[in-house]
């Protein structure tokens, strides 16, 4: 508890929570202006990723040109949508601003993390979308997105850049919990992996295998997809519990679990090779428990 309680010491923390709480309050005001009966509002990633973003300059943290690459990449889903473009053209929208964020953040000097962050951020926005088109309405992609977003704090050596985002999730995923009122949206899913990335490759360069291990924390967010287009029956596997607070609770399990091994037993290792055999396996894990989960529940509605 005195850990927790020393985060509001430092500045980072609060730089990130004061800006969380204020990106929150204007979720809120947007959502009861628009209207309590609408469907969740997508601005929760853009609400995260500018509160990151901020957080980031007022603490004179690395930056560059992160904020107009993080636009640029938020703009291409953005124009592609508005297009009426099919889905998969959205990655491929965002990855000029991916490579972009890649080529000039001030992040890392490791050519493997830009190579990293420029296959990353699209492809994790996708598989982001994906999710929240099943899931929004329980607002699971801001809370696994906020899971992720602790595991980093826990396994990067240097933990400022990931306090930032990790308060201002933490706040922002109360319009997800206890009650829904937003959720990632198409352009905040890519937009938020992109700040995420750039926080990890930041605090993660004294530990290389941290990186890796934060990365995988995004979890089910990216496996989720994988296993219902590979197993469509998986698609029911969130029935299992009531589309409320306490449900979303329990669903958020699996992914706890992903994000533990993945920033505690994979992110600790000195070197690269070791972590990827962690995730590997933590991935394959729970890709074959989810095709588990979803034979069984096929056979409960069956029968």
């Amino acid at each position: 508890m005195s850990d927790l309680l020393a985060l509001f010491d430092t500045a980072y923390f609060r730089v990130g929570l004061r800006l969380g709480l204020a990106a929150l309050a204007a979720g809120w005001a947007l959502r009861f202006a628009v209207g309590r009966e609408r469907p969740p509002l997508p601005i929760a990633g853009v609400l995260v990723a500018g509160a990151t973003l901020g957080g980031l300059y007022l603490t004179d943290e690395l930056l560059g040109p992160t904020v107009l690459a993080v636009i640029s990449v938020a703009a291409g889903v953005l124009g592609a949508r508005l297009a009426k473009t099919p889905v998969w053209v959205q990655p491929l929208a965002a990855a000029p601003g991916a490579v972009w964020l890649a080529v000039t953040t001030p992040a890392t000097q490791f050519l493997w993390v830009r190579i990293l962050i420029a296959l990353v951020v699209p492809l994790a926005g996708f598989l982001i979308s994906d999710f929240e088109m099943r899931h929004d309405k329980m607002g699971l992609g801001i809370i696994f997105f906020t899971l992720a977003t602790l595991g980093a704090f826990a396994a990067v050596p240097d933990t400022e850049q990931a306090l930032i985002i990790g308060a201002a999730s933490l706040a922002v995923s109360f319009l997800a919990w206890p009650r829904v009122a937003a959720s990632l949206g198409p352009e905040g899913g890519y937009a938020a992996v992109a700040c995420l990335l750039v926080v990890v490759a930041a605090g993660g360069q004294a530990r290389p295998s941290s990186i890796i291990g934060s990365t995988a924390c995004l979890g089910l967010l990216l496996l989720e997809p994988v296993v219902v287009w590979l197993k469509p029956s998986a698609i029911r596997l969130v029935t299992w519990v009531n589309r409320n607070w306490i449900g979303a609770v329990l669903a958020s399990i699996p992914q706890f679990v992903v994000v533990v091994l993945c920033s505690r037993v994979a992110a600790r290792f000195q070197t690269e090779l070791p972590a990827l055999i962690v995730v590997a396996i933590t991935y394959a894990l729970a890709i074959a428990a989810g095709f588990t989960g979803a034979r069984r529940t096929a056979e409960t509605i069956v029968g």
